[in-house]
């Protein structure tokens, strides 16, 4: 019977993996979840932690993703995600839920957590210098590593969505663990290796604000854990070839232009973010509508900001923009902006506020994922496929259940 109550904790511990499987099984435990917490409920016969300005503001988001989808150029394309992002709400709600009711057993997720990282690093080392992963998977981009994921370079987003909330929790009981900070080195050096530019940018400012802010820990241990990461960055940038061509010579390639504006401009990303804003433009206040982008990109002309021989002129289009605010412009217009940045702004005000009353590690680590997923102009995946919403509203979920506590 305790195992039978224990299984939420454990769905919750398994998420890397099933995020890891793929859409379809990350998508079952988040149902299986948020019937179990109905469920619940029911049985208790009572609601939930729903009066909260997180969960209001949400709600609000959700409902004008169901009006906007009444505007949107492609209404079949609108209509799963619109109609679904309900699921966000639920799953922070369950997952608040769980870990309160069980407070005593929350070790169960973060050490599934744990065990499931370390698989994924040793996994990567393995890839890394044999070329293949231990289940014969290489990487379709000989420099950057995948891992488990295949095809799909994104394994470093799921290594920074997990590994800082369960290194917080162990630090948090025992910041003398000499294993902990072993594994943080394992951690540290693969999420380089990986060579996933903005990823490893994200991951390690992650790791220095979180040392940074540490309550109850002396000056020069924050010094001197900050100035080894550093050293390790460092090192690895200049030393490994791979890494070095990504975070040096591409760069420094890209520099010919000497404006930040240009730079943007001719990056990777660069036609993905014009043609975004071009959108927007023509669609000020509700966006094309969620999903859409794919389609209105293809009216886009970008020749006042390329010449016709550049490869750039013809590369504006994709799935998403590979930017959440350029995405959130672009689909939802002005309105959507303005609601997600309000409630971006409100999360980040309760997180400060929270972390500064209680001390929790979890609070800090999850507010400083959460933050760093925020940053303008860095690239993004899309804010609302499964993969990256799932890992962000996790964080949220922890943020939001330790706030609760």
């Amino acid at each position: 019977m305790i195992y039978k109550n224990l299984i939420p904790l454990y769905l919750i511990g398994l998420y890397p993996v099933a995020l890891t499987i793929g859409t379809l099984i990350s998508e079952l435990v988040t149902v299986i979840l948020i019937i179990l917490f109905i469920f619940e409920c029911t049985k208790e016969k009572k609601i939930f932690y729903i009066k909260d300005p997180i969960i209001y503001f949400l709600i609000i988001i959700w409902i004008y993703l169901l009006i906007n989808l009444f505007i949107s150029i492609d209404f079949e394309l609108s209509l799963r995600r619109s109609l679904f992002f309900i699921r966000h709400i639920l799953i922070v709600l369950s997952i608040a839920y769980f870990l309160t009711k069980y407070s005593d057993k929350t070790n169960i997720i973060f050490k599934l957590w744990m065990i499931i990282i370390l698989i994924i690093i040793i996994d990567l080392y393995i890839q890394f210098f044999f070329g293949q992963n231990i289940i014969g998977f290489k990487s379709p981009w000989g420099e950057r590593l995948s891992g488990f994921f295949n095809q799909e370079l994104k394994v470093a987003h799921l290594l920074i969505g997990f590994f800082l909330p369960s290194f917080a929790y162990f630090f948090q009981k025992n910041d003398k663990n000499i294993y902990l900070y072993f594994f943080l080195l394992l951690y540290f050096l693969i999420l380089i290796l990986t060579n996933e530019r903005a990823n490893i940018i994200r991951g390690t400012l992650a790791l220095f604000i979180f040392f940074l802010f540490l309550p109850n820990i002396k000056i020069k241990f924050k010094i001197i854990s900050s100035s080894f990461l550093l050293l390790i960055f460092c090192s690895t940038i200049f030393f490994v070839k791979p890494v070095k061509d990504r975070f040096i010579n591409e760069i420094l390639a890209m520099n010919a232009n000497k404006s930040i504006k240009d730079y943007i401009i001719f990056s990777n990303y660069g036609p993905h973010y014009l043609s975004s804003l071009t959108i927007f433009k023509d669609n000020k206040l509700f966006g094309t509508g969620l999903k859409t982008f794919r389609i209105a990109c293809k009216n886009v002309s970008l020749e006042k900001y390329y010449n016709k021989n550049d490869n750039r002129l013809k590369s504006g289009c994709s799935t998403h923009p590979h930017q959440y605010y350029f995405e959130i412009l672009s689909g939802l217009g002005l309105i959507g902006f303005i609601l997600f940045i309000s409630f971006f702004c409100y999360l980040i005000f309760r997180i400060i506020n929270g972390f500064i009353l209680s001390k929790n590690l979890i609070i800090l680590s999850s507010g400083i994922f959460f933050v760093l997923q925020l940053i303008p102009l860095l690239p993004t995946g899309s804010f609302f496929t499964s993969f990256g919403s799932t890992i962000f509203f996790i964080n949220i979920a922890l943020i939001y259940s330790y706030l609760k506590k």
